[in-house]
């Protein structure tokens, strides 16, 4: 078994994320409002982190094949909530503040009502490029409520559940080592999670009660069990 990595929380952190916990203890429907986004890294030569698997002694082991000269990366951004998600953005090189804000532009803006429904909330994490102060404006100037987020919390994002649920499907109906037409993958197997897969989860109090008890740490078995995918 991996170990799970997770960024040192130092105290501070852990003080916001008791606030952030507290603050939204009550919240129920509340949740189906949220628009849920982040940046993801996919590598070429197959999903990180899934490169262990279950070795049946009868049968020959399984190698994991890489090319000669590295299979390179690509990254993306998406979101998703209650109602259903955005389309898949593939970006090009490195991501910066106007970058970022023409990424919710062409992705976010015009499906954020059908994703959390009228007055919806978007959540995204405290990257520099998303908190520059020009984004900020621009958010004000279109009326978008963004989530106050606490520092190094990816673990609070459900959409850390749906990155996983991507690069399985892909590495289950595809053999991604052999692949060319990478960006022609993930839209199609985006594409076919259902709806429900986005609708059936909710956010139970029991995490936040972790989170407000003293237990500030890294839920021990991580998304999968905080938030409930069908």
């Amino acid at each position: 078994m991996k170990k799970k990595r997770s960024p040192a929380l130092t105290t501070a952190h852990k003080d916001l994320r008791l606030i952030w916990a507290k603050d939204h203890m009550t919240w129920n429907n509340e949740w189906h409002k949220v628009v849920w986004s982040d940046e993801k890294k996919f590598n070429l030569d197959g999903p990180d982190g899934f490169s262990y698997y279950w070795h049946d002694l009868r049968k020959e082991e399984e190698i994991f094949s890489t090319r000669a000269q590295g299979g390179g990366s690509v990254m993306t951004w998406a979101s998703f909530g209650w109602g259903g998600k955005s389309s898949i953005c593939f970006i090009n090189g490195r991501m910066n503040s106007n970058g970022y804000r023409e990424v919710l532009k062409n992705h976010l803006v015009d499906i954020g009502n059908t994703i959390g429904g009228s007055n919806w909330i978007f959540q995204q994490d405290n990257a520099p490029v998303h908190r520059a102060k020009v984004n900020l404006a621009w958010f004000k100037s279109q009326k978008i409520n963004v989530l106050p987020w606490p520092s190094l919390s990816p673990d609070l994002n459900p959409i850390e559940n749906l990155w996983g649920i991507l690069s399985r499907k892909e590495a289950k109906k595809f053999k991604i080592a052999f692949l060319i037409q990478f960006d022609e993958l993930y839209p199609t197997v985006y594409k076919s999670l259902k709806k429900h897969v986005f609708s059936n989860f909710e956010f139970p109090s029991s995490y936040q009660s972790t989170v407000i008890t003293g237990s500030f740490k890294y839920p021990k078995y991580g998304m999968t069990n905080i938030w409930n995918f069908g």
